[in-house]
């Protein structure tokens, strides 16, 4: 039996226990671990939080030798040898949300004769929120792949994404209203946690990158000569912080269990013959939260169509959304709980969540490899580095990258409608 954890330059703590531990639960106890290797799974730029990797296993069952994979996301660890107090947030949530919420939202769906959630499947029983690897599902084999994040998505990708995100908030309403709230917080308290409030360091970062991100935005207005732009966003950044972590803070009839990072590195489509998207899985829950639909509505929308796209067909496409939320509620005996206008209304009221995520996501979606930056924000001077960094290199790509000019035009299309500016 042998092993082999390098990948593309990094060496993620795999171990052989988990490995052996997952092949049991999903192979059975009597399938024998002969070797593993793990494989490059993503690209520099794809991924910013976790490391990812493959690992592909060879294992002998009932006398004949197998193979299988799976796709394993390993905490980082830094040079110190420790983690940060936000990784260490972010893999609790995602272990937690497969093992424990996870669960109870398949039940709803699966009691009403509705196919389990479209997410990876996840290798573990339970959660021990000291684990540092996680393995799941490896989607590739059937046929999933990314989007490439430099291209906007199609409107078919979108309806495949609302239609899985309603189901999503639909049968987590009724795990929700199933549930007394006392019991929600002691049972789910990871629901809550968010990077400004988990801890001193996670709300000084969080303070930092989305007011750094926001002058940014700024900057980048006033090298394309919108100074209106410019000035609205330069206003925006010393309350942007604030003003996000009340628009995502939980409390309204329209709280649901949400993705919370729903953007097109945390999609992934299978396609027909002719190329068209049929089926969506959703992945990376390390953000999930209790909070308005209308949170997870805008982080999509905004950071995947552009702005004439979402704007002519928005209507249509919260209706799709509406559409299959109605359909889980009613085949669970239980009327919709608000009306499609009330969801049209509830996505206005957190347009600003969508218009800040969508300035932020920007350098992200359009950069290179060669000038992605890994996400630190250990601290907030480390983030305050990250943010400086990605502000230069994104003025740069503004010269050399032909995508950014465009991405921005449509933001300041939507800042001029959503905002209300002239």
């Amino acid at each position: 039996m042998s092993g082999d954890g390098a990948t593309g330059g990094l060496t993620p703590h795999v171990t052989e226990d988990g490995v052996r531990r997952t092949l049991h639960l999903d192979q059975g106890q009597d399938a024998t671990l002969l070797h593993w290797a793990c494989h490059d799974f993503t690209n520099k730029g794809d991924n910013y939080i976790a490391i990812i990797t493959s690992v592909n296993v060879k294992f002998s069952k009932g006398g004949s030798e197998q193979q299988v994979s799976y796709v394993v996301k390993i905490k980082q660890v830094k040079d110190s040898g420790s983690t940060s107090d936000f990784d260490d947030m972010v893999f609790i949530k995602e272990g937690k949300f497969y093992t424990e919420i996870m669960p109870l939202i398949n039940a709803e769906l699966v009691n009403v004769g509705m196919t389990p959630l479209r997410v990876p499947c996840c290798l573990h029983s339970e959660w021990d929120e000291k684990q540092n690897e996680l393995f799941l599902e490896d989607l590739q084999p059937l046929g999933f792949k990314l989007h490439d994040r430099k291209k906007v998505m199609s409107t078919a990708h979108a309806v495949l994404v609302l239609q899985e995100l309603a189901r999503l908030h639909a049968a987590s309403f009724i795990v929700l209203s199933k549930t007394p709230q006392e019991d929600l917080i002691h049972k789910f308290k990871f629901l809550s946690w968010e990077m400004f409030n988990y801890s001193e360091k996670t709300k000084k970062a969080f303070d930092a990158l989305i007011s750094g991100s926001l002058l940014t935005a700024s900057e980048l207005a006033g090298a394309v000569d919108r100074e209106d732009m410019k000035e609205w966003f330069r206003a925006l950044s010393p309350r942007g912080p604030e003003l996000l972590a009340e628009q995502m803070s939980g409390g309204s009839a329209f709280d649901v269990i949400s993705h919370g990072d729903c953007w097109v590195n945390n999609l992934m489509f299978r396609y027909d013959a002719q190329s068209q998207p049929v089926e969506v899985m959703l992945v990376d829950f390390q953000l999930c939260r209790k909070s308005s639909l209308g949170v997870d509505l805008n982080y999509f929308l905004f950071s995947s169509l552009t702005a004439a796209e979402r704007n002519v067909r928005l209507t249509d496409l919260l209706a799709t959304y509406y559409t299959a939320f109605q359909e889980v509620t009613e085949a669970a005996g239980i009327a919709a709980p608000y009306t499609l206008d009330d969801v049209i209304g509830e996505f206005h009221k957190k347009n600003i969540v969508g218009l800040i995520f969508g300035a932020l996501a920007i350098p992200a979606l359009v950069c290179d490899p060669q000038d992605a930056q890994e996400f630190d924000v250990t601290s907030d001077d480390h983030t305050n580095n990250y943010v400086t960094k990605k502000r230069q290199n994104t003025l740069n790509m503004l010269k050399t990258n032909s995508l950014v000019l465009p991405r921005l035009m449509n933001l300041y299309d939507d800042v001029e409608l959503y905002a209300g500016l002239t």
